[in-house]
């Protein structure tokens, strides 16, 4: 049961996770530069919780889908925001292995 609502949670992060994702580059292209990740991790969360909101706001009723499943809106975001910064994670990884720290 609960990986069923697992994947339902990963289905609604995969239908939104184009603009997430292209936040992430900029992200990518300051931790090469600086190496802040903390600071990092908190704006995506903050942009995490921006998006979320103005998904919850403008179309509400795309989530009935995941509603219907007996999937709550907490767990939907919970999952949202866990996996983003997972992936944001991984990718600053990428970013501090392909890219060595700057020196000064």
């Amino acid at each position: 049961m609960m990986m069923s609502k697992v994947r339902a949670a990963l289905l609604c992060y995969r239908n939104y996770a184009a603009v997430p994702l292209l936040l992430c580059l900029p992200g990518c292209g300051l931790y090469a530069m600086e190496r802040l990740a903390v600071p990092l991790m908190l704006m995506k969360a903050l942009t995490d919780v921006l998006l979320w909101y103005f998904i919850t706001a403008t179309a509400p009723h795309r989530l009935f889908y995941y509603y219907n499943l007996h999937v709550s809106r907490w767990f939907l975001f919970a999952t949202f925001l866990i996996t983003d910064l997972f992936i944001f994670r991984v990718l600053l990884w990428l970013t501090a292995f392909t890219f060595p720290a700057p020196t000064n």
